[in-house]
């Protein structure tokens, strides 16, 4: 199971050396592109719904600390993000913004030091370019599925999610790694050869590698 959302990067320089972790809140959007603009304007006016519906609720329900997750079909082109809502998600304690699209206002949204993962940047709004069709369903970022409640992680590298029945074993795979991690860490400080710097040691190799200098500095 794959669980990278690829595509997605922290778009401000404050993120740098942060992680943010939290609980999924999604928002699922829809193209209207292959739709004439008027037919979905009249519909906008019909219903008396608005593109941004279902994200200022995911904003509404959100608890501190939680992640809203917005599946824009990756339409990079056209920002479903700006700086009133990050503002508004800022004052209800949401930890970040995963946007599988595009996000604009990033001057003021830096000044706010709010964190987004997007896929790209762009000053064209989502005006009738898209369409919200649900709030916390389940929904697909980057390829990979994203159901509310799931556990999402991001940092410089980018964003997973982590189904949340899961939960324990990720966090006890994740410490198996970093433990992993230390003790490789240690082997590089004692280690002549890079082969003896991991656990598996690589002895064949290290092996073939040894006897060939031996007979290269005869």
């Amino acid at each position: 199971m794959d669980t990278y959302m690829a595509g997605l990067r922290p778009i401000f320089d404050f993120m740098k050396g942060k992680v943010y972790v939290g609980t999924a809140i999604t928002v699922k959007e829809v193209s209207t592109t292959h739709e004439p603009m008027e037919v979905v304007q009249k519909r906008f006016q019909e219903t008396g719904r608005s593109r941004i519906d279902h994200a200022l609720a995911a904003i509404d329900f959100a608890e501190p600390g939680d992640i809203i997750v917005i599946d824009g079909e990756g339409m990079e082109d056209v920002a479903i993000w700006g700086e009133n809502m990050a503002m508004l998600a800022k004052r209800n304690g949401v930890c970040a913004v995963v946007l599988y699209g595009g996000v604009r206002d990033v001057a003021k949204i830096r000044e706010l030091e709010f964190p987004v993962f997007a896929k790209g940047v762009s000053p064209r709004g989502s005006g009738y370019f898209l369409e919200s069709i649900g709030f916390n369903v389940p929904v697909t970022c980057g390829g990979v599925q994203v159901r509310p409640g799931d556990i999402i992680v991001g940092d410089e590298d980018g964003v997973v999610s982590a189904p949340k029945e899961y939960a324990s074993k990720v966090l006890e795979v994740a410490q198996e790694i970093l433990e992993k991690e230390r003790i490789t860490k240690e082997a590089i400080k004692q280690a002549r050869y890079a082969l003896e710097s991991y656990p598996s040691g690589r002895p064949k190799i290290l092996e073939e590698l040894k006897k060939k200098r031996r007979e290269e500095s005869r």
